[in-house]
């Protein structure tokens, strides 16, 4: 099988398969009666993260962090960005439309913890396309990953407190330590051990398949949480409506934001596509996992609907790498990159 030519097809239509696994999702639930395999479908949904999780992991490099001391500048813009300034945006994004209509509270949850989690390992991908620093981007999103484990759990925290909602913060972490940083450490594990078996060029062989699998497995989740809360978004059909207009905000502002932020700064083109990559693309299936492991489903509603907008405006945005380019006065060879997307 040709697992790169099957990951670019998953890649490519991501927003349409998530829109089917929408529909399929919310039309099983409505016709289904799930109260007698509640037990089930939580194992279910368990074993569902890990599948999606595990294999992302297993991309990750984790040794490119040696390689951190020497961009202290570009990683101060990119973590300050993606860990701190987003999701200030995106409660300012949903007091904003809070305005125009009322926004569920765990919707709103939802949607800050779309933000919240680390970058999307796309964000590498989408780099490369435009010529940026995919080590820095690399850099970033492992990072970001370890990292996890405080600022999830803090800015939940502190946002749950805010719309006066009871949240567990040992729960938190405790979802983290499952969902995010044991297929981590099993991820490196399986990395050393696939390096060490097949060599450089055979890991490279079967690289593809990992994100391919996450891909599958993201979709499966998308399919279970509109089923299983279809009833509800039955009842309160605005809810998917409502979540995607303070994420349509998020997008416009926070792009907008970090290409006057670099420019200002002085930050080299190159940096600059990595630093926005991976401080506005966020990993939508890390938040689903945290929202069904924690047992919090409607928050899970958020991060679901996130790829219908992140993937064509992050596109868009690839596609405009040359006037971007041409905002910092720099010439980019037109030779094609070929980017490490894990």
């Amino acid at each position: 099988m040709n697992w790169l030519k099957f990951k670019n097809h998953l890649d490519k239509y991501l927003p349409v398969y998530v829109t089917l696994a929408m529909v399929a999702g919310f039309y099983v639930g409505t016709h289904t009666n799930l109260k007698p395999y509640h037990e089930a479908l939580k194992t279910l949904n368990m074993l569902v993260v890990i599948s999606m999780i595990y294999p992302m992991m297993i991309n990750l490099r984790l040794g490119e962090l040696r390689n951190s001391a020497r961009l202290g500048k570009q990683l101060t813009i990119a973590l300050t960005m993606g860990l701190v300034i987003s999701p200030l945006i995106m409660y300012g994004a949903i007091w904003i439309t809070g305005l125009l209509h009322p926004v569920n509270r765990m919707l709103a949850l939802g949607l800050l913890l779309a933000v919240v989690v680390p970058c999307s390992s796309m964000s590498i991908a989408y780099t490369g396309f435009t010529k940026g620093n995919l080590e820095l981007a690399t850099i970033v999103v492992a990072l970001s990953f370890t990292m996890a484990i405080v600022t999830v759990p803090a800015w939940l925290k502190v946002f749950a407190s805010s719309y006066h909602v009871s949240i567990s913060i040992w729960l938190l972490v405790k979802t983290i330590l499952i969902v995010v940083i044991t297929p981590m450490i099993l991820g490196v594990l399986t990395r050393a051990y696939l390096m060490g078996k097949l060599g450089t060029e055979g890991f490279l062989r079967i690289k593809p398949a990992f994100p391919a699998i996450s891909l599958l497995g993201m979709y499966t989740i998308v399919f279970l949480i509109f089923m299983e809360k279809a009833r509800l978004v039955a009842s309160k059909p605005s809810i998917v409506g409502v979540a995607l207009i303070p994420l349509a905000l998020y997008y416009i502002v926070a792009l907008l934001f970090m290409t006057i932020v670099d420019r200002v700064a002085g930050i080299p083109y190159r940096d600059h596509m990595a630093i926005t990559f991976t401080s506005v693309g966020k990993n939508e299936g890390t938040a689903m996992a945290i929202a069904l492991a924690a047992g919090t489903g409607l928050m899970a509603i958020a991060p679901a609907v996130t790829p219908i907008l992140q993937i064509p405006f992050l596109v868009g945005y690839v596609k405009a790498w040359r006037k971007i380019a041409g905002f910092w006065n720099c010439r980019i060879s037109d030779e094609k990159e070929a980017p490490e997307a894990a």
